[in-house]
């Protein structure tokens, strides 16, 4: 066995003199030594593009945090995308994302004569309005109207303030609540109730009432939801700081033009502003003249209106109606339409029949009365991943006194059992015999 020096090359070589600066010396192919770190053309590139890489990211999670904080805008509950309310709760609710998510749309298809459609577009502008009455000089929302005129925002619904009784009872706690002298008359009467408060207090009677409205659902998201009177006109109506008209054009560039221009002046004042756009009546032969509704027009609006979706895909929604006795969901344009668009629901209103027997079965109770299906065809996000959300008959939706309100949908059940008990008289018909 023989030893070698440590600084001795192996195959009786002379030993290398190496300066104090100069680099180990690094065979083709090997790995380099400790410390070193040779900078080539691939690991050059990749550390030019890293922290660009890195600041598009913090930028975007900054613009999704700016836009969260947005009144307007919550979470949605399946995919946690930025979503903003329709203005109705129910269609909330049915669209499983507790809103529209943000670069979205939707189509709102309605069979027959009615207009029911209306109700929902424009409970969706009024839920824009008041996003930006939250607080003086708040201007969280703003709402585009494409191919109406100015008069369409005179019919936008109102809060709803509550049943009759509720309203009483707000006026007599505001009248309660100024300084008066019959107020200071009644000061025996308010230290009574001072007492009684206290010694609910002292017992924990008042407790459960405390811990349910912390435990109540939404507390965090006050304002993104309201409910609205379709009874009551919003007031005060509309300035222009909340709503933006624009006409129809002859060309498909000039009007995603003027869109793509009102988007960007808005979004420089607030950049995480919530745009609405509501295209009422689309193709509708009373607004849109003949040189609009053609398919060599409609198809490139269409793609347009997604492609503006995708490129302001944080901050514009889209909600739009159309009619079904005009365009059939058989013709190719329905069809075509329904795959450009995130979403899709159909209102199919009751046949004269069906009617009939609703009224009859809730002749009693006239709030229970229904007025047609809700159909959902397509839902936002979950249809796109490949989910079958196709629900047919599963809900229904009544245009009551107060809002629009959709529910689960059974068939009304008659009662006649009052009617063949009783006969002319109010004798019985039945036999009695044990």
């Amino acid at each position: 066995m023989s030893f070698r020096k440590r600084g001795e090359v192996l195959g009786g070589g002379p030993t290398p003199q190496r300066g104090p600066q100069a680099p180990l010396p690094v065979r083709p192919g090997s790995a380099p030594g400790r410390g070193q770190s040779p900078a080539t053309p691939a690991t050059s590139s990749i550390t030019k593009r890293v922290p660009g890489a890195i600041a598009r990211q913090a930028s975007s999670s900054t613009q999704e945090s700016s836009i969260l904080d947005n009144p307007a805008v919550r979470p949605s509950l399946i995919t946690s995308q930025p979503t903003t309310s329709t203005g109705s709760s129910d269609l909330d609710k049915i669209l499983l994302h507790q809103g529209l998510p943000l670069g979205h749309s939707l189509l709102v298809e309605e069979s027959g004569t009615t207009d029911f459609a209306s109700v929902l577009l424009r409970a969706f502008a009024s839920q824009g309005v008041m996003h930006n009455r939250i607080k003086p000089n708040s201007f969280n929302s703003h709402v585009i109207v494409l191919g109406l005129s100015p008069l369409w925002s005179n019919d936008l619904p109102g809060l709803y303030k509550g049943s009759s009784k509720d309203q009483k009872k707000a006026k007599i706690a505001e009248n309660e609540s100024k300084v008066s002298v019959s107020n200071i008359a009644h000061g025996s009467n308010v230290s009574r109730n001072d007492s009684k408060m206290k010694i609910a207090w002292r017992y924990g009677l008042n407790k459960k009432d405390v811990v349910e409205k912390e435990s109540e659902p939404g507390v965090a998201y006050e304002h993104y939801s309201h409910q609205f009177d379709i009874t009551q006109k919003l007031q005060p109506g509309p300035n222009p700081q909340d709503i933006t008209y624009i006409p129809l054009s002859r060309t498909v560039k000039d009007m995603v033009n003027q869109l793509t221009s009102v988007i960007k002046s808005q979004l420089k004042s607030n950049p995480s502003k919530v745009i609405r756009l509501v295209i009422p009546g689309f193709l509708n032969p009373s607004i849109y003249p003949p040189y609009n509704t053609a398919s060599t027009f409609v198809f490139p609006l269409a793609h347009s209106l997604r492609s503006l979706l995708r490129q302001f895909e944080q901050n514009l929604v889209l909600i739009s109606s159309i009619s079904l006795d005009l365009y059939p969901r058989e013709s190719s344009l329905t069809t075509i339409l329904e795959i450009l668009f995130d979403s899709a629901i159909h209102l199919q209103p009751f046949n004269q029949e069906m009617s009939q027997l609703i009224e009859k079965a809730y002749k009693n109770e006239p709030s229970k009365i229904q007025q047609g299906l809700v159909n959902i065809i397509k839902l936002p996000v979950l249809s796109e991943r490949g989910l079958m959300m196709i629900h047919d008959g599963e809900f229904a939706f009544k245009n009551g006194r107060k809002k629009f309100e959709i529910e689960e949908w059974g068939i009304p059940v008659e009662d006649d059992s009052k009617e063949n008990e009783t006969a002319e008289g109010g004798k019985t018909v039945k036999n009695i015999d044990f």
